[in-house]
């Protein structure tokens, strides 16, 4: 466990973490006093006792975290949230990508103004329209709406799921109901920014290109899944049993562009550049007879054009696919990685620093840059479950590979990696959304490569059909294929019987001693691994 201690960044965050936990947990004004008496007792042991100087700087980061927890939950006045319960008039310009089913159009809508007996005024904030009307709804999109406002609502039924907690992510506070088609008049197109316009304008072409080129008679479902594997769900939604089976079968999260969608992304374009630098460095030693350095090299010292590559390729993806927390991890790790592969390449930070990559630090990095933006997103299932699997993934699979040697070592990674990642998200899955998929281990382990896959050919088959749209129906079979089977996979999991049971919500001393477990599991296995080692050695 010491590998979790000895990180100075990656306790920063954990002290900012618990810092804006305390703030949500108790009273502004009992925090802030607590605060500053923490504060200034920290700082004042530490001016007497050096030794003591990073326990006040973790004293600081939990303050500085309550703060920006509790500055970030005060809401302007003009903000829509704020307007009483019932009968409301708002005008505002359609934000997502908006979904229709059984006659109810659903989507998220930035108020702009707020009309009541003839009178004007400016709002803000975000609203989530439930709409009944056949007629189409689009994307930028001006309406003027007339519906009862009610707050968003938590959990009706013990262990329930809660509409709170599925719309936070959105940056959603209200609900606006409309019950018919006439209470909703079309004002023309709204304002997005040049950012969401070029995102939604290049999400519709890829998307009718993947629907032109992908073949079969599936197309439908096939296209929504690859649609929904490279942009997410908001953007494709394929057809609602199909997404029912991922999410029992424990493979939703392929569906909704996680950060290993974004991992793969920038492997895929920064792979091919690092190898090509290591083979180009291999020739070089062979031509000068020094001795060859090995893989390593091409794994550890990639190219500088690939990594510039990179950063830039994961920021356009994280950008395209308006992603949530999941996104938001993947690119800052994506583009930290980046940048220190980058800067290896200046002789003097090489010289001085060496830049040497730590996982744990790069999760730390990520998990501030979110929390700094949005410390609210520390209670987000999405924020939640993609920094618990990932530092599952880092802790245990190294720990959990010996004892799987009787597997390839690739398989044993892959292995080891889909269990600590199902071991580690069972408690948050039971907590937000009641049950516990634990058919999700062998189900991952086909469908994570099918995923790859489908992705792969899926951003070939787009570009294919901007450049070579003769090529382009090569890579759509290839996109159908592979999204028929990751469909086959799911479903065939989805389809025994208790493979996703309900459970109760558990309480935090089990979720807390479910933690220290997997801590105390990693720190065994490290004790057993070692012990094997000296036995094999000695």
């Amino acid at each position: 466990m010491g590998e979790l201690a000895n990180r100075p960044l990656a306790c920063v965050a954990v002290a900012f973490a618990a810092g804006v936990a305390a703030a949500a947990a108790f009273s502004a004004a009992a925090f802030a006093a607590a605060g500053a008496i923490a504060g200034i007792g920290t700082v004042g042991w530490a001016w007497r006792r050096g030794a003591w100087s990073g326990l006040a700087g973790l004293g600081w980061a939990a303050v500085v975290g309550a703060a920006a927890f509790l500055l970030g939950g005060v809401r302007p006045a003009t903000d829509v949230s704020r307007l009483p319960e019932g009968g409301q008039t708002l005008v505002g310009t359609v934000a997502g990508a908006p979904r229709y089913s059984d006659g109810i159009w659903r989507f998220v809508l930035t108020a702009e103004e707020h009309l009541a007996a003839e009178r004007r005024e400016a709002v803000g904030g975000r609203v989530y329209v439930r709409l009944t009307s056949t007629r189409p709804v689009a994307r930028g999109d001006r309406l003027r709406l007339t519906g009862r406002l009610r707050e968003l609502r938590g959990p009706r039924n013990p262990g329930g799921r809660s509409e709170a907690r599925r719309l936070a992510s959105l940056g959603v506070r209200s609900v606006l109901t409309v019950g018919a088609e006439e209470l909703a008049e079309p004002l023309g197109r709204g304002q997005l920014g040049w950012v969401a316009r070029h995102a939604y304008a290049a999400q519709g072409r890829a998307l009718r290109l993947l629907e032109r080129h992908v073949p079969g008679p599936f197309r439908e479902a096939t296209a929504g899944v690859a649609g929904s594997v490279i942009f997410g769900v908001h953007a494709a939604p394929p057809p609602a049993e199909i997404t029912e089976d991922f999410r029992r079968a424990g493979t939703i999260h392929l569906l909704v562009v996680s950060g290993a969608m974004v991992s793969m992304v920038f492997s895929f374009v920064f792979l091919p550049g690092a190898l090509g630098a290591g083979w180009r460095r291999l020739q070089a030693e062979r031509q000068a007879g020094l001795p060859v350095s090995g893989r390593g090299r091409i794994r550890h010292w990639p190219g500088l054009s690939a990594a510039v590559i990179g950063v830039l390729v994961v920021t356009y993806y994280a950008i395209l696919t308006e992603g949530g927390q999941a996104v938001a991890r993947g690119a800052v790790m994506g583009v930290v990685l980046g940048l220190a592969f980058a800067l290896r390449r200046v002789p003097a930070v090489a010289r001085e620093h060496g830049l040497n990559v730590d996982h744990y630090t790069l999760l730390a990095v990520a998990a501030l840059v979110i929390l700094a933006t949005d410390p609210s997103a520390l209670f987000q299932p999405g924020f939640q479950l993609s920094f618990v699997a990932v530092w599952a993934i880092i802790y245990l699979t190294p720990k959990l590979e010996p004892a799987m040697r009787w597997l390839p070592r690739w398989l044993a990674l892959a292995v080891g990696g889909t269990l600590a990642a199902q071991l580690a998200t069972f408690p948050i899955l039971a907590w937000h959304y009641g049950q516990a998929p634990v058919g999700g281990l062998a189900a991952n382990l086909a469908a994570v490569p099918l995923a790859g896959v489908v992705l792969a050919a899926g951003m070939t088959t787009c570009a294919l059909g901007v450049l070579l749209p003769w090529v382009a129906p090569a890579g759509g079979w290839v996109t159908g294929r592979s999204a028929w089977w990751l469909i086959r996979v799911s479903s065939a999991v989805a389809a025994v019987p208790g493979v996703s049971p309900e459970v109760a919500r558990p309480g935090w001393t089990a979720i807390m001693a479910w933690y220290a477990g997997l801590l105390l599991l990693g720190w065994w296995l490290a004790r057993w691994g070692e012990r094997r080692r000296q036995a094999e050695h000695g």
